[in-house]
Parts: structure tokens; sequence; C-alpha cells
């Protein structure tokens, strides 16, 4: 993806939502990057940096900002052929695909080789495969560490990583921090309460989102016994194989009433499966949507619609 400084640095000053998730912001003097909706006050132009991913900052030797938390960024979806190309290996790789059966059957699920995955994931992230699949895991870690009360131990298998130790050495490499550091409130705000039973995360969206609606669409079609909309909450039981086991629980998704995020309750049955069942929650919900894309989709088509008459 190639971004052009003057219209990254104009959306980063207004805090344009329709950007968040699209590029990251890195301040060179203080070596943190940002979301563009960040409410710090804006950095100089001159000690900015922007890159297409969280994972091309970090590999930049950048960490992510405490207050802004990268790892709430909404998705980015993209109608280009290359891009789709990336962002759907992106969207398996949340699903632990690339840890399970390796790039190669990454690749050929969707019909490429995997050099050329390589070079398309490269155009559109900046990094390769594996260094992105590496930054999902510590964003998730860093979101589980500050938003829930699971042991450290239990953060770093749930994130994905085959031992604690090596989970240690990258948090510290990347982010300058030990894991143990994020525990308590942050600046800006509290971590999520969490309970023995329960996990509560929050997932962004680029505003508008029509959750009257979502929500209507998904009560007409649940399933009996399997999903429900009661008082404006989506709930759902999960099952997720993982690693030969099968996990199972529940999730329930409403809407944040002060910002723009939906408020997604797991069941802790479900937390060594939280990379699935976080991103098939996004999934659903249809979360890395353009609103303004989609509406100027819809007006090109009214327009064309209007002219054939």
């Amino acid at each position: 993806m190639i971004l052009d400084s003057r219209i990254c640095y104009r959306a980063l000053k207004a805090r344009d939502a329709r950007f968040d998730g699209r590029f990251f912001v890195a301040v060179s003097s203080t070596r943190i990057y940002c979301r563009p909706v960040c409410t710090v006050k804006p950095p100089k132009r001159e000690n900015c940096r922007f890159f297409p991913s969280a994972a091309a900052a970090e590999s930049n030797g950048y960490r992510p900002c405490l207050r802004c938390r990268p790892e709430l960024a909404p998705g980015n979806a993209s109608v280009d052929a290359t891009s789709r190309l990336a962002q759907a290996a992106a969207s398996m790789m949340e699903d632990r695909t690339l840890d399970q059966e390796g790039l190669d059957t990454l690749a050929g699920r969707l019909g490429i080789t995997d050099r050329h995955l390589r070079r398309a994931f490269g155009a559109e992230f900046g990094v390769s495969p594996v260094e992105f699949a590496q930054t999902q895991k510590l964003l998730l870690a860093k979101r589980l560490l500050t938003d829930t009360a699971l042991p450290v131990t239990e953060v770093a298998f749930a994130s994905g990583f085959g031992s604690v130790r090596r989970f240690n050495a990258l948090f510290k490499q990347r982010y300058r921090l030990r894991p143990g550091q994020l525990r308590g409130p942050l600046r800006g705000g509290a971590p999520v309460a969490a309970t023995a039973d329960l996990l509560k995360f929050e997932l962004s969206f680029r505003p508008p989102f029509d959750w009257s609606a979502v929500s209507a669409f998904l009560g007409v079609r649940a399933i009996a016994g399997v999903e429900a909309v009661e008082s404006g909450c989506y709930r759902r039981t999960v099952r997720i194989p993982i690693d030969g086991k099968e996990h199972t629980g529940w999730i329930a998704v409403e809407m944040s009433p002060r910002k723009p995020t939906l408020r997604v309750a797991v069941s802790a049955s479900l937390a060594k499966a939280l990379p699935p069942v976080l991103s098939r929650a996004k999934a659903l919900m249809d979360l890395a949507c353009h609103p303004a894309e989609v509406a100027q989709a819809l007006g090109t088509l009214a327009a064309q619609s209007s002219v054939s008459r």
C-alpha cells in the first residue's frame, strides 16, 4: 500500500475515523506508533512516519501506544485483487491457520504459491506473513494483559505462543516492557473488568454502524438453541477445534453506548481459542467495512440506475 504522507498527516490532525486501521503513524522522537484517531497532541510532521500495518511499524522498531491501543483498530478491507489475497491471508492468520497448517498450506487454500503470497503480503502490509503473524499474537497478548485477569502463562498460550519463554523474550524485545507491566490501570483509562468465568473485549469499527439493523438481521435468522437476540444483545454458542481439541462456550455482543465499539463477552472456557473467536466475531459483524466507500458505491449505482431509465 502506497501512503501519501500529506493525506495521512491531515487525517491524523483531524483524527478522521475513516482512516482508523488503514494506516498507523510512528513518532521518531518517542519510538511509539499510534492509530490516526489517537487523542494525544499530534506530533510534528517531520517526526512522523506512516505505515500500512502495525506489523510494519513494529518491524521498524516502534512499540504500540498505550493510550489509543493499536490492537483495537478495525480491520482493513480492499477491492484490489492483490490486497484481497493479502487480506484473506491475514484473516486466516487471525484464525491461527498459519500456526496449525503452515504458509504453504495457507497459500494453497487461496489458490496461489507461497512466493506469490509473500509478494502480495509485502505489498499490502510492508512485512512478511511470519512477521505479521508475530505482531498479531503480540497485540492480542497486549489486549489480554490489559483487559483480562488471565495469568501471564495463559495469556501466552491463548495468544498462540508455543512457550512462555519465547513470549516473554519477544514481548520485551518489541515493546521494551515486561508483560506484567501492563497490568493495572493505563494512562487514559482503567482496564475492562473481568470475572473468573467471563472475558470482556471491545471491537472497534468505523462509524456509522447501524447496530439496530445488524441485530435485527441476525435476530430473524437466528438458529434456535444456538443464537438469540434479546434486549439489543446478540448471543450464540461457540464450538472451535484447535490442535485436535474442541473448545466450547458462548459469546455475547452489544453496542457500546459511548464510543464506536462493540462490547464482546466471551466465556472463560474459550480462553484458549480467543484468536479465532474474536476473528469470527469481527467477520460476523463486518467490522472491516468502510462506510464511506459503501456510500460512494451505492451513490454510483443509484446514478447509473437513474441514467438507464
